[in-house]
Parts: structure tokens; sequence; C-alpha cells
């Protein structure tokens, strides 16, 4: 087979990275998105009209490895706590997390992603 194609076949992606909160204990990991993911959190940002940060949020939730905010014993365990039902892992980031930690796992993923203002405004161009 041609090196060319051969390189396509094993491409070097990115590995995952862990960080840090200085609330938590247990270290975070991230991925970067697969096409389809990105995609389908587009449609709903399209659908709903959300926000850039709100996009990236949602980024943020899927991206996520550890932990793994759609795990059915962390959403019963947060509803627990919380003294209502967390249904999906969007309800599980924004009670798990506070404003500035968000950020923090926002501004991850914009490294992930190879993200920069530039996106936020190709966002905006494309809602209008």
């Amino acid at each position: 087979m041609d090196k060319t194609l051969e390189s396509f076949l094993h491409p070097h992606r990115k590995p995952n990275v862990k960080f840090r909160l200085p609330s938590f204990d247990a270290e975070l990991e991230m991925r970067a998105l697969s096409i389809d993911e990105t995609t389908q959190i587009d449609k709903e940002a399209t659908e709903k009209s959300l926000t850039y940060t709100e996009v990236l949020n949602r980024y943020a939730v899927e991206a996520l490895v550890v932990p793994n905010l759609h795990n059915k014993e962390l959403l019963d365990a947060l509803s627990e706590r919380e003294g209502h039902k967390i249904l999906n892992s969007y309800d599980a980031y924004k009670v798990l997390f506070s404003g500035p930690e968000a950020a923090l796992i926002m501004s991850k993923y914009v490294d992930i992603a190879n993200l920069d203002i530039s996106f936020s405004e190709k966002v905006e161009e494309a809602k209008n």
C-alpha cells in the first residue's frame, strides 16, 4: 500500500488531556470529539439558538472522559444530593461544577480542539 494512504489509516491523534481542578481530589480527563458528536451538538445549537458559551459547555460535557457525566450511578447520586432528578449529562455538569470551573474545563476543550476566537465569530456568522 502507498505510504501516503497508510498514513491516513494510522493517524497520530492527540492523547487525552488530564488536568486537575482545586475543588476535586480526582484528576479530570478530556478527549477530542468525533465529527458525529460535534455535528449533533451543532445541530442542537442551531435548533435552540445556543450562545457560543453554551455550545462550548456542551462540547466540554461530551469530551469529558473522567468524570463520565453519562454514568447512571453518578446521575443517581447527583439526583439524591440535589433533591431532584438529574436526567442528563449537561444537567450533571451544571450542578457538579461552578462557573469558574466550567470556564477552565471549556478552555481545556478549546486547547484540545484547536479552537480560537475566529471559531466564535464563525458561529455567530452562521447564525445570522
